[in-house]
Formats: C-alpha cells, sequence, structure tokens
C-alpha cells in the first residue's frame, strides 16, 4: 500500500476548481507537441493543493509531469506566480539544485487557447516523506541557501500583512495577537537575502534511496530571509512528524550553517496565513508557537 502524501487533503478542503480536474484535449495536443511524442496515460499526482499536477506518460516510455494552475484565486493574488515558478525553476538548475527541468510553459495560457497556464517538466524519482531524516533535510534547505540570489529578480515579501491588522475573530487569546502584529509590523530583523524555497517541508522534497532526490513546487521562490524557510519547515514538521523532529531540523541546520534562526521568523510563519486560515483547531493549535515566538523576542530584546 503506496503512503499517504504529506500534503494530500481533504478533498472537500480543497477550492472547487482542484477537487477533480481533468487533463482537456487541447492541453493534451500541447503536451505532446512539446514532449514530440504520442500520450498514452494521465495521472493526477498526490499532494498538490494550489494546483492541478498530473503525471503524463508516454508511448515511448518518457513520464513527465504537468502542472496547471486552474486555481483562479492562487492567480487573483499573485498573477507573476507561473512566469516566477519558471525563473525560479531555471534559476535552481543553473545552481545545481536537483529541481525539475523545465520542457515548455505557457505562462498565462494563450499558447494553449485557454486561458490557464501551464509548466511541463521533467519527472524526479522518489516519494515525499512524512518523517524524513531532519539532518539531511537540513543539507537541502542549506543548499538552496547558498545559491547566491543576485540576479533572480523576484523578492519576499511578507504575505497578508496588509490585512492582517487584528486579531482572528475565533481568538480568545486576542492580546497575544496584537502584541505579534505590533511586532511583525515594525520588528522585522535585518537579514541577508538568500535563495529561498518559501514552501520547503516535506511534501516537497522527494526521497530515493535515502537520499534528496528533488525538491519540488518552486512558485514561491525568491531572495529572502534564511528564516522564513526554517520556520515554514519547523511549522509543517511539528504537524507531520511532531515537536522533537521541528526542533533537530533546525539544530542540525544551525549547526551546518553558523545561521541561528530568530524567532521573528517564527511568528512571521504562523501570522502569513489569510483569514480563512483561522479555524477554532488552528487557533488552538497555533498560538502555543505564536506566544512561545513573541516571548522569545521580547526576551532577545530585553537582553541587548
Amino acid at each position: 500500500m503506496t503512503p499517504r502524501h504529506p500534503n494530500q487533503r481533504d478533498p472537500a478542503s480543497l477550492p472547487v476548481e482542484l477537487r477533480r480536474t481533468t487533463v482537456p484535449a487541447r492541453v493534451r495536443a500541447w503536451v505532446e507537441r512539446h514532449a514530440g511524442a504520442r500520450l498514452v496515460r494521465v495521472r493526477r499526482l498526490a499532494g498538490a493543493s494550489s494546483t492541478a499536477v498530473h503525471g503524463v506518460y508516454f508511448a515511448d516510455g518518457t513520464r513527465l509531469v504537468l502542472r496547471r494552475y486552474v486555481w483562479h484565486g492562487f492567480l487573483e493574488e499573485e498573477p507573476i506566480v507561473p512566469q516566477r515558478e519558471v525563473d525560479n525553476l531555471r534559476f535552481a538548475s543553473r545552481h545545481g539544485l536537483p529541481v525539475p527541468e523545465l520542457v515548455a510553459a505557457d505562462v498565462n495560457g494563450a499558447d494553449i487557447g485557454d486561458g490557464v497556464p501551464a509548466l511541463l517538466m521533467t519527472f524526479l524519482p522518489g516519494r515525499a516523506v512524512a518523517a524524513p531524516d531532519t539532518e539531511r533535510l537540513a543539507r537541502v534547505a542549506a543548499a538552496i541557501h547558498d545559491a547566491d540570489p543576485v540576479g533572480l529578480g523576484h523578492d519576499y515579501f511578507p504575505w497578508h500583512e496588509g490585512t492582517t491588522v487584528a486579531p482572528p475573530p475565533a481568538s480568545t487569546w486576542p492580546r497575544l495577537w496584537e502584541v505579534a502584529i505590533e511586532l511583525w509590523h515594525g520588528t522585522t530583523p535585518d537579514y541577508t537575502p538568500s535563495f529561498i524555497h518559501r514552501d520547503l517541508h516535506p511534501g516537497n522534497v522527494l526521497w530515493w534511496r535515502g537520499q534528496a532526490a528533488g525538491v519540488v513546487d518552486w512558485a514561491n521562490a525568491c531572495a529572502g530571509p534564511r528564516g522564513c524557510d526554517v520556520a515554514t519547515c519547523r511549522a509543517n514538521l511539528i504537524d507531520l512528524a511532531g515537536p522533537k523532529a521541528a526542533d533537530d531540523f533546525q539544530g542540525a541546520y544551525e549547526s551546518l550553517t553558523g545561521e541561528v534562526s530568530h524567532p521573528f521568523w517564527e511568528m512571521a510563519c504562523i501570522l502569513e496565513n489569510g483569514a480563512s486560515f483561522w479555524t477554532p483547531r488552528q487557533l488552538a493549535d497555533s498560538e502555543p508557537y505564536l506566544a512561545r515566538a513573541v516571548a522569545a523576542q521580547v526576551d532577545l530584546a530585553a537582553r541587548r
């Protein structure tokens, strides 16, 4: 039995455009044109929650991955995302990172004719693991951050900063949120920009025979703070593998790089979620970590 993908979500929780997706005939024709082979099978791949991702298989034995931006809400917020992913894949490949090779891209759907951006990429071996080896995962993060981001052309900015100005209505800890939002808006620590993935977590790292075989989903990568990636990976490891795995990952990363993570980024990781994310359960899960990050910042400031 194939293990459940770490990103797997209840279809009912997905945007309506992603609950049941197909690959229309005109898209298949575009894929065949760029692959130079006859398409014989299409299979939806597990784990995607912002785009439709399919494995596409050809008569000559070739297999590729098709990623389509069918969710309009994603593009409404950041219409540049498809082009940014193209740029990031090319940049990461030039720097020797284990990423899919871009075969073809239609960043606005004009070539295909349906208005849906599409990327066709090579198929990487391996599978995502919910509880990976944390030291090897830290090496993956460090390798990404070692790439000099000069010339990338995409820079970090906080998500939802303009709309997260008050505690979520369901919160029973409003004072915590008020303090956190004030710190978030006014105390960003200095950092030297690195190449960051921006959605680095176990669901986006593929493993093959115990080694990291590839990193996928480069739509949000940019030049930004390393701490953003470390905090994102920590938060996902807490959910998937437990707090010890998250602490082990951070410890391994800091040992490898000499970069000590600032608690600001763990706080920012929590706050960079839109209003619809904050259900009572999410609040109950996240607020203790938010309180810890705020307390750590206050303590850090007091010791300076």
